[in-house]
């Protein structure tokens, strides 16, 4: 079952529609500059060359020939004014929505810099107690991020088996995914069991949560990371939301500008996304439709998630499904 495909659905057919809406008068406009300069050009050929006016003779009949001046230039003449007219309403028009379009692709590459920027700047200790020197940055830190992750999200198994809990898959990783995000720690663990005390058993779990982050003496499971990651991910978000609200973009364009977006993504930084799309930070990037729409996960390799399946939740094409029939 694809828990998130509906709402992505809906919003597709709004989107399609808005954008209709508001290209209309600009599809007008063109129509009738392709229709008054084809109508100006045929009617001048026509009287042109009608019999009235045209002979093979070089004989000019000045009289003839003034009465026809004022009928072209009268005729004809206004015709051409309501085609330059119209070609420079359309004129203007396109050039007023390439300079929005342009306005808005500045600020989504200055957006895209800043992220890479903001990676770069990442600076975290290694998660190996006996590692606790050696600092990671840059994108070798999402490595560091998934490992923590992944440690998390077998705590919460075992907890889960434990207390036969039966939690879903989409339970079990929203939190570890609260753990791995705020932390956990004793000064912390109000917090945190406030967080996640609407799952079944939310408070015992924290509980022991903590205790198993206590008595791993290998990994500092309980470390914080939302000091990098929530600028990471707003940013993420809101460069997204620029581009899609975009009114004057069309969906092949946008498309086109998220997969600039897109290819910036490490397969490590794929992997915190997929888990944070499925916790509950995930929620308006589901209602916007934007994982879908935009495919952020494409490049995620399915069996790269420690057991959870990106296809469960999000109807997309996977780029491992077309590199894989290689071998066959």
């Amino acid at each position: 079952m694809l828990l998130f495909h509906y709402p992505y659905t809906l919003r597709l057919v709004i989107d399609q529609t808005f954008e209709t809406t508001m290209t209309w008068p600009v599809k007008i406009i063109k129509i009738s500059c392709i229709f008054f300069g084809t109508a100006s050009l045929a009617t001048a050929l026509f009287i042109l060359f009608d019999d009235t006016y045209f002979n093979t003779s070089f004989k000019i009949d000045a009289e003839l020939a003034a009465k026809f001046g004022d009928f072209f230039g009268g005729f004809i003449g206004t015709i051409f004014t309501i085609f330059s007219v119209i070609l420079l309403i359309y004129t203007i028009i396109s050039q007023n929505l390439e300079g929005s379009k342009n306005g808005v692709c500045d600020r989504f590459f200055k957006m895209i810099d800043y992220h890479n920027e903001n990676v770069r700047n990442i600076r975290i200790p290694s998660i190996e107690t006996s590692k606790i020197d050696i600092i990671e940055e840059g994108r070798r830190a999402f490595v560091v991020y998934k490992i923590q992750l992944k440690r998390l999200l077998q705590a919460v198994e075992e907890i889960d088996k434990e207390l036969a809990a039966n939690l879903t898959d989409a339970q079990k990783i929203d939190i570890a995914y609260m753990c791995f995000y705020y932390g956990l720690s004793d000064t912390w663990i109000d917090f945190i069991s406030q967080k996640i005390s609407f799952h079944p058993g939310g408070v015992v779990i924290a509980s022991m949560m903590l205790d198993k982050v206590n008595a791993c003496t290998t990994y500092k499971l309980g470390r914080t990371n939302q000091t990098d990651l929530s600028s990471y991910f707003r940013n993420m978000y809101n460069a997204i939301k620029l581009i899609d609200n975009d009114k004057h973009l069309s969906e092949s364009e946008k498309i086109d500008l998220i997969k600039i977006y897109r290819a910036q993504l490490s397969n490590p930084e794929l992997y915190i996304l997929f888990f944070n799309l499925i916790s509950r930070f995930g929620s308006k990037w589901n209602q916007k439709g934007y994982v879908e729409k935009y495919e952020l996960l494409t490049n995620l390799p399915v069996a790269y998630c420690d057991g959870y399946d990106p296809k469960k939740y999000f109807s997309m094409n996977f780029e491992e499904d077309e590199i894989e029939p290689w071998a066959n």
